[in-house]
């Protein structure tokens, strides 16, 4: 059943632009802002020890792995007046589909940090010390910004645009992708579109988001060996969009090519485990727990999915038969959905899954902005 159609009666096409600059066709295998620019290596100092841990650099986030299920996750963290107080650590439950199911997350080290200890019930798997700042520069080049645009003859009012902070915008490291031999560690697997997933990073965002965007693709392409990040999108609290998983070397986000709705297929990523193929994941930097994303974040996350559900010819009011064209299992559910709506989990955070309905979901329905 449908509870409201969406771009009724109107025919929605994608259009890419870069800008500033052509599509780069095909897209270096080492991309990023302009020739002979740089970002810093992610550095990481890994630990399997329980306890107290001291790290021998300075960090900025650590890497927490834990058990499916476990919502007892604690982190505390010692700086020169001592260890300070327990903080939960909320767990995701993620992964891609051709492997098991992996409970993870990042938390942030306060200011001048020089030791973590961890404690869960069900027993951690690992964790690391991720230094975000100081590693040697990593030579990048390529368009930093892309535009996905949505585009409506019989609707003016309905066109809008995502512009994109790419991969190489934000300082992927290309080499986690792929194995010594050069092989792909998540070859590319594309499938039409039948929903939208919301997410958040349950981690506060620090001063430079793009950072914190390199932060959880480590997370996934390295700690947890997916080799590439599980979001499709990401968003920061003052609204910036950026690319997540990749989707091939032809310029355009999310998708094997310029999208047409009934007809757009996306990458699988890892954000929705058992629900992966043809679900584009959303996830906005920030945790959401406590207090609802800010009002930037907000528009933005509207905007994408605006534009997603149009160039997909995704109904974000619909309820669907979600089929897993790998299995053939058949789940129903909301074609735009939160993370937890799919599994056991808390995310997108208890205060903005309260108001997901009305501050996200009819407005994207409503097509306002």
């Amino acid at each position: 059943m449908h509870r409201r159609t969406f771009l009724s009666g109107t025919t929605a096409a994608a259009g890419l632009a870069v800008l500033g600059t052509a599509l780069p066709s095909p897209r270096p295998a080492l991309a990023g802002t302009a020739p002979g620019d740089t970002a810093p290596r992610v550095l990481a100092e890994r630990s399997a020890a329980e306890g107290l841990v001291r790290p021998e650099r300075r960090f900025d986030v650590v890497t927490v792995t834990g058990r499916p299920g476990d919502t007892d996750t604690a982190i505390r963290f010692e700086t020169a007046d001592g260890l300070g107080p327990w903080r939960p650590v909320h767990l995701h439950t993620e992964g891609r589909d051709d492997r098991e199911p992996v409970a993870a997350a990042l938390a942030r080290a306060p200011e001048g940090a020089v030791g973590y200890e961890v404690r869960s019930q069900e027993g951690q798997g690992g964790t690391a010390a991720v230094n975000l700042a100081d590693g040697e520069g990593l030579r990048l080049g390529g368009p930093e910004r892309v535009s996905l645009s949505s585009e409506s003859s019989d609707a003016p009012a309905s066109r809008a645009s995502i512009p994109f902070r790419t991969r190489a915008g934000w300082g992927a490291d290309e080499s986690w992708r792929f194995d010594d031999e050069g092989n792909d560690l998540w070859a590319p697997e594309f499938h039409r579109v039948q929903a939208l997933t919301v997410h958040h990073t349950a981690m506060p965002t620090g001063d430079d988001p793009a950072a914190d965007v390199r932060a959880v693709y480590y997370l996934h392409a390295v700690e947890q060996a997916w080799g590439d990040i599980g979001y499709h999108v990401l968003i920061d609290p003052d609204g910036t969009v950026y690319e997540g998983r990749h989707s091939g070397d032809d310029g355009v986000p999310v998708f094997s090519g310029p999208p047409s709705p009934r007809g757009a297929r996306a990458v699988t990523a890892g954000h929705a485990f058992g629900f992966n193929h043809g679900n584009v994941g959303v996830c906005l930097l920030g945790d959401f727990t406590a207090e609802p994303p800010t009002r930037a974040a907000q528009d933005a996350l509207v905007v994408v999915l605006r534009v997603l559900c149009a160039v997909t010819g995704v109904d974000p009011a619909e309820r669907i038969e979600y089929v897993n064209p790998g299995t053939g299992a058949v789940t129903p559910g909301d074609a735009l959905s939160r993370h937890r709506d799919w599994l056991a989990t808390e995310c997108p955070g208890n205060a903005f899954a309260e108001v997901f309905d009305t501050a996200i979901r009819d407005r994207v329905i409503g097509g306002s902005a």
